[in-house]
């Protein structure tokens, strides 16, 4: 993995956990993250992510609201990355740095 990726999330992501940073929302009343689901291939040997750049209705998280596509929650990007060096590429060219990604339960990420 590139340079620059802490350990904890290298290892959070060779694990399977989900990762996420929060990054600035196209409209004020919107709360916007990108999300790296790792997936592993059915070889077991090698694992790819998915990697979603999803905007969430702040009305729908703040009253605990069901969020889902439709229903508060709108895609603005989807991408899938073979390995760990491309979706460092993804994010630095989706304009987000990989050290600002975190486990999800540190955030308030709705999903």
């Amino acid at each position: 993995m590139a340079d620059g990726w802490p350990t904890a999330l290298r290892t959070a992501l060779r694990r399977g956990q989900l990762i996420v940073a929060e990054v600035p929302a196209a409209l004020p009343d919107r709360r916007s993250w990108v999300a790296s689901y790792p997936i592993r291939h059915p070889d077991g040997d090698t694992q790819a992510f998915n990697l979603f750049h999803r905007e969430f209705e702040t009305s729908h998280i703040d009253n605990d609201w069901c969020v889902g596509p439709g229903d508060g929650m709108t895609d603005v990007r989807v991408a899938q990355a073979r390995d760990e060096n491309e979706l460092n590429a993804l994010l630095t060219g989706w304009g987000v740095d990989p050290g600002r990604l975190t486990s999800v339960h540190r955030t308030d990420h709705p999903v």
